[in-house]
């Protein structure tokens, strides 16, 4: 008979991820699925996080299922099932073909440069906040077709909600009262920038949103505005994050940078090991639709399951070495992305930023460290990275 089994919670993220990483590899042992202190079920191996990722039918997007109350979400494909998920993402994902993506390198290039030029010449710089945050952020406000006048309000959105999801809405009432405000004052833009575009339509990702149909079906105002909306949550936290975690690798084992320096056909394989050996998200959330058995546990329907990213990523049932970082793993199975229906649509995109943004540190700055002594401070859940950064450079032609 399938067990119910009381696991030890997951510690936080605060101290770098040592502390959770310790705790993911004991739980792979001795309780590969299990319900801890605060009822929600926690999976940390791959096979059992892949089928929990490929299984929509028992395992939804939808927060509804655990939490009538929420309503439903249209338009927000993270919190959608087939067939409405379905729907929304052949519309959308005609924006997001390689070849649409491979388009954007040349404003990618810009607007990284640009970040780095308005640094000026110090000698040190606050990363996160001058250059790896920003540069999604405008490049996902570029690609919807935002003014660059209200660049620093869509910034300071996209701030804002972050700080509100790292304070775990599940049990937060402050972050749930943040982020709805958050929503509120963004949707209202957004939606006076979908009716204009329905009028006079642009070449920017808004107007296509707007035009694009499959089948016969559009979408509406609101599905545009909760897409567009998502883009920019979604889209900018994995780009940050890497871009950060990629720095404090490179600290960790100089020889992985200077590599890369010589060799700079090798980003691509370091980008994917990057992302599964400090993927950006720690974890995803999934909702049982019925009584589920998962690895001989039986997950009570309505229940809140928590698949860790960061602990499938280092099952050595999965990976070889897993707690290497390993510049010529291949095959890379990594979840950062994750698997199924939700595999994300921007993970072509974010993995271009990656590896320009690297290459333009790479060309600008010769040296580039952590400054020392520097107070690193970590976000303490759901994403693996820095709040800060400060890097002391030197800088090519001195």
């Amino acid at each position: 008979m399938a067990q119910q089994t009381i696991c030890e919670t997951a510690p936080s993220a605060a101290d770098g991820g040592s502390d959770l990483i310790a705790w993911a590899h004991r739980m792979q042992d001795e309780c590969p699925v299990g319900r801890d202190a605060q009822g929600v079920w926690n999976v940390v191996r791959a096979a059992e996080a892949q089928r929990v990722l490929s299984e929509p039918s028992s395992f939804s997007s939808d927060p509804s299922h655990a939490f009538p109350a929420a309503g439903r979400f249209r338009g927000n494909m993270l919190w959608l099932d087939p067939p409405e998920h379905r729907k929304l993402r052949t519309i959308v994902s005609r924006v997001f073909v390689p070849k649409a993506v491979s388009a954007l390198e040349p404003e990618i290039r810009k607007v990284a440069a640009g970040l780095l030029d308005a640094a000026g010449g110090a000698d040190e710089i606050e990363l996160v906040s001058q250059f790896t945050q920003p540069l999604p952020v405008i490049v996902i406000a570029e690609l919807l077709g935002i003014p660059s006048l209200d660049l620093a309000q869509f910034k300071a959105w996209a701030d804002r909600m972050l700080g509100a999801v790292v304070l775990d809405p599940l049990a937060n009432e402050d972050a749930r009262r943040e982020i709805a405000m958050g929503t509120m004052e963004m949707n209202a833009y957004l939606l006076e920038h979908v009716r204009r575009r329905r009028a006079a339509p642009r070449e920017d990702l808004l107007s296509r949103l707007v035009a694009t149909q499959v089948g016969g079906d559009r979408l509406d105002d609101q599905e545009v505005v909760n897409f567009s909306r998502v883009l920019l949550e979604a889209g900018h936290v994995t780009t940050t994050m890497m871009l950060s975690n990629a720095i404090w690798c490179f600290e960790e084992d100089p020889g992985l940078a200077a590599r890369l320096r010589a060799d700079r056909s090798l980003l691509p394989g370091a980008i994917e090991e990057l992302l599964r050996y400090r993927p950006p998200v720690l974890m995803v959330l999934r909702y049982t639709r019925t009584d589920v058995e998962l690895a001989d546990t039986r997950i009570p329907a309505g229940s809140v399951v928590k698949v860790w990213i960061v602990a499938a990523n280092r099952d050595p049932r999965q990976f070889d070495r897993p707690d290497v970082f390993d510049l010529g793993r291949h095959p890379n199975g990594h979840l950062a992305f994750g698997k199924g229906i939700h595999y994300c649509l921007g993970s072509q995109l974010a993995r271009l930023e990656g590896e320009l943004g690297l290459n333009l540190l790479f060309d600008r700055f010769p040296d580039l460290r952590i400054t020392p002594g520097a107070d690193l401070e970590f976000y303490p859940q759901n994403f693996f990275g820095m709040k800060r950064l400060p890097v002391t450079v030197s800088r090519s032609g001195r």
